[in-house]
């Protein structure tokens, strides 16, 4: 028990120190990219982005193109696509506020496809080794709505935990559904943000305006990872079954 509640302190505070480590080396690139010589070099890439720019920006029938973004969450149930990527694709597409009211959209189409999922065919595997955390099995098992609205945020904003299963666990679970959705896209909501600045930026790759969202996605994701880690532990502490 104690060896896999130190692996667990020890894993997940490795991964908030190379988050934060990442956000530091980024924002170095970004202060680089700040000197007029050294990006003299990049001209002739930036002319080709620009051009392809205008040639996203001239693109006919938007209202076919939200469509087709919201088709490709809606494939995302089934298919391995990254959702950053589909956040990115809005943001190249659209202006920013718009981008993230269609990634918000499409966001929440999928997690409620995922959570019916759940609902109706089981957690499948991951709800099997999620358990065997005994922290994360307390909460999922015996912890209160509150407890398990919080476990959703903090499984929304740690990197690395797929959305897809962890909509189908809290769908097996039949957790409420209105509050699945509110906690899923509170612990969601700063990635869709950055990711759809960052494909406005796109094209201007070593911006600041490019490069600050990650480094503040990434600082907070870090941060994030040690407060979670913190909480599970404290939970655990003060747990009363």
């Amino acid at each position: 028990m104690a060896h896999g509640k130190l692996n667990r302190k020890k894993l997940l505070n490795l991964l908030a120190l190379v988050l934060l480590i990442l956000a530091a080396v980024l924002l170095c690139v970004a202060l680089l990219f700040q000197d007029p010589t050294f990006l003299e070099h990049y001209d002739e890439i930036m002319r080709k982005l620009a051009d392809f720019e205008y040639a996203v920006a001239a693109i006919p029938y938007k209202g076919i193109l939200i469509g087709v973004i919201l088709l490709i969450y809606l494939s995302k149930a089934v298919l391995p696509l990254p959702i950053s990527a589909i956040c990115v694709i809005a943001g190249i597409a659209f202006p920013t506020p718009y981008a993230v009211l269609i990634n918000l959209v499409g966001f929440s189409l999928l997690s409620l496809i995922k959570y019916l999922w759940g609902k109706y065919l089981g957690g499948g595997l991951v709800h099997r080794f999620l358990v065997r955390n005994d922290d994360v099995r307390r909460v999922l098992d015996y912890g209160d709505s509150k407890a398990k609205g919080a476990l959703l945020i903090a499984f929304r904003i740690v990197p690395s935990f797929p959305i897809n299963t962890i909509s189908q666990v809290y769908g097996a679970m039949r957790y409420d559904i209105r509050q699945y959705l509110l906690c899923s896209t509170l612990g969601f909501l700063p990635k869709l943000v950055s990711y759809s600045i960052i494909g406005r930026h796109v094209f201007d790759p070593f911006s600041m305006a490019f490069l600050l969202p990650i480094i503040l996605l990434l600082t907070f994701s870090g941060l994030s990872v040690f407060v979670v880690n913190h909480l599970i532990s404290f939970y655990n502490a003060n747990f009363k079954k």
